[in-house]
């Protein structure tokens, strides 16, 4: 464990925020994580077993 926090030490402090994102593909839908993972929850459902129908509700285009 405290060989692979020193292997990450470092590149944590590349990103001073604490973030590190890949931007998504230009036309491609944002998907509303927080309502997604809320929804999943009180549903007790995983976001991989939604129908189309109900992904379609986080998506933003």
């Amino acid at each position: 464990m405290k060989k692979r926090i020193m292997e990450v030490d470092p590149f944590d402090g590349d990103f001073p925020d604490g973030i590190y994102a890949i931007p998504r593909p230009p036309g491609e839908p944002k998907v509303k994580v927080r309502a997604l993972a809320n929804y999943c929850k009180e549903k007790g459902v995983e976001p991989k077993d939604l129908s189309p129908e109900e992904m379609e509700r986080f998506l933003v285009y």
